[in-house]
């Protein structure tokens, strides 16, 4: 009777942590460092989210910016796979100025957590939609009359003043007005709508990140249009109190294009170590999990689906709770590499849905069930970077990676090397 009540207490315990979304106790292998093992939220891999690098990094771009410009921190991607709600209290302590969504659903599970500091949605939002706009005072880009007619009458409705940018395309081919005497005209039409308050107008310039002649030409051009643009608009009386035109690699190499606000999105994060020459950054996210099996094959044993791989010695192969489900892509097939302890171990044979194997015949030690293994990040001397990651998946870039990275793996959010934080999507029981 005893022992049942003992139980009880202890299943009501860790069934109030999940739901609270962390549990957290001391890890007695790691001299009294609190850390997140994997059965606090069940599942051996998860992602670490280092919040002190997210802070320095800003810290680093409010530096190259200045104290005049205001700083946008995109969220888009929930977050570039970081979890907006992980990461906003920290972008705020830090003095973001405003947030940047892709779409309303981003916008608002930030306004449910922060309930002033502004929004702005980039992306279409429908226009029956637009009374949510109005209610939780969001921001969004309008690049058609229509679409400003729509949130002025949603404004009316609810008796409240709306505010949005517009967009100016200056050769994305995406969203925005073109530059033209008409775009003028239409501009000028919705800064005279009722219930509208035309508070940012910005362009996006796609080859920002590209340093050759040609790309570095073709933004210059882009940033004089949209100059031109601006000063149209201020010569037939209408001023737009922010002007923007840097995203994150603008933000870096065109200072003089800085305005009254950059768009800070993967630079945030410091996965580009491309730019550390111009701004040194530190890698936010980091991917781990632990070992699940380990065996002993011979000479000439098959290893996973379709035979890819074949033994040619007495080989250690280790079986990690990771697959292509989670976001580690069948393209690292015999090409990936993790870290164990501290030295690299090569992925072999197809990668499955949710496990995957590595070969860890010249990895010094034993390995044993439990061993935690880096994918992405550093461990001991050895670090396995996005860049190296994007390389061997043909076509990829950094961030698209991140992303891909599935909810159902835990965020686990770290301040000086300690958790402080679970998220996981999966445990809302």
């Amino acid at each position: 009777m005893v022992y049942s009540h003992i139980f009880y207490c202890q299943a009501y315990i860790a069934l109030k942590s999940f739901r609270e979304g962390y549990y957290i106790k001391p890890d007695p292998r790691d001299e009294g460092r609190t850390t997140v093992d994997s059965d606090h939220y069940l599942r051996p891999v998860w992602a670490e989210i280092d919040l002190d690098n997210l802070a320095y990094n800003v810290r680093q771009i409010r530096d190259l910016v200045g104290n005049r410009v205001k700083i946008m921190g995109v969220v888009k991607g929930d977050a570039y796979g970081m979890g907006i709600t992980g990461v906003i209290d920290t972008l705020i302590e830090q003095g973001i100025d405003m947030f940047g969504a892709a779409l309303l659903d981003e916008a608002l599970v930030i306004r449910k957590r922060e309930k002033t500091i502004p929004i702005l949605v980039f992306g279409y939002t429908p226009f029956e939609y637009s009374d949510l706009l109005v209610k939780y005072k969001i921001n969004q880009t309008v690049y058609c009359k229509e679409q400003a007619v729509s949130i002025s009458m949603a404004a009316k409705r609810l008796h409240k003043k709306a505010r949005i940018h517009v967009e100016i395309d200056t050769g994305m081919g995406r969203l925005g007005f073109q530059p033209s005497d008409k775009s003028i005209k239409t501009i000028m039409e919705i800064a005279g709508m009722p219930y509208l308050g035309l508070e940012g107008i910005y362009t996006h310039c796609p080859l920002s990140n590209e340093r050759n002649e040609d790309s570095i030409k073709f933004t210059e051009s882009q940033y004089q249009e949209f100059c031109l643009m601006v000063k149209t608009l201020e010569d037939h009386g209408i001023f737009i109190p922010v002007k923007h035109v840097c995203n994150s690699m603008g933000t870096l190499y065109y200072k003089h294009m800085h305005l009254d606000m950059v768009r800070a999105g993967i630079i945030l994060y410091g996965s580009y170590s491309q730019f550390q020459n111009v701004l040194p950054l530190k890698p936010v996210m980091s991917l781990k999990a632990r070992i699940g099996s380990v065996k002993k094959l011979g000479p000439g044993k098959n290893v996973s689906y379709g035979r890819t791989f074949t033994t040619q010695r007495e080989t250690a192969v280790a079986t990690l709770p990771l697959g292509y489900g989670d976001g580690f892509n069948r393209l690292l097939t015999n090409r990936g590499e993790v870290l164990v302890k501290g030295r690299r171990a090569p992925v072999i044979g197809t990668i499955c849905m949710d496990q995957c194997m590595i070969d860890i015949t010249d990895i010094k030690g034993e390995c044993s069930i439990g061993e935690e293994v880096v994918i992405l990040g550093r461990q001991g001397n050895e670090e396995i970077t996005i860049e190296e990651i994007s390389k061997k998946i043909c076509g990829f870039i950094n961030y698209e990676y991140l992303v891909i990275i599935h909810r159902r793996v835990p965020r686990v959010y770290m301040k000086n090397n300690k958790p402080v934080q679970v998220i996981n999507n999966f445990l809302d029981f």
